[in-house]
């Protein structure tokens, strides 16, 4: 019976700790955060952006020190497909940010955008025998 308890207390952090480090990412701007998860398939959270204004949209990837090998990138995409080519900058290991000024110079009012992120590796000859895949972080809706 102990050993039973033993490992179903075992299985349950094991379990938990796999969750946190799925989601770990945290995308805030304009004094709204909402959390992402790198496990496809899983209805995503909308960040809603007024218009205008100063600031930044920041990401930040809590699971970076365990990508060391890995390169991640960020991208805003149209509802058809467009990548609409934010500068998403990096000053510290694990947190991106792009302008405001940037983001609403190429979105429309009223239209909802995804952002997308991507990881490769960081030694180029793998990278080139990986198939990257793109995960969907969240919705962007501006209005």
């Amino acid at each position: 019976m102990k050993m039973l308890l033993l490992s179903l207390f075992a299985i349950s952090s094991f379990a938990a700790v796999a969750q946190e480090e799925f989601e770990s990412f945290k995308i805030s701007a304009q004094g709204k955060t909402i959390k992402a998860s790198l496990i496809g398939g899983e209805e995503v959270s909308t960040l809603t952006l007024t218009h205008g204004g100063e600031g930044k949209m920041v990401i930040i990837n809590s699971n970076a020190k365990n990508e060391t090998k890995l390169v991640r990138q960020y991208m805003l995409v149209t509802s058809v497909d467009e990548d609409l080519k934010i500068s998403f900058s990096s000053r510290s290991v694990g947190i991106a940010n792009a302008l405001l000024k940037d983001i609403f110079a190429k979105t429309e009012k009223g239209k909802i955008y995804n952002l997308y992120t991507i990881a490769t590796p960081a030694d180029p000859k793998e990278a080139a025998l990986v198939r990257v895949r793109r995960i969907l972080l969240c919705k962007v809706q501006i209005k």
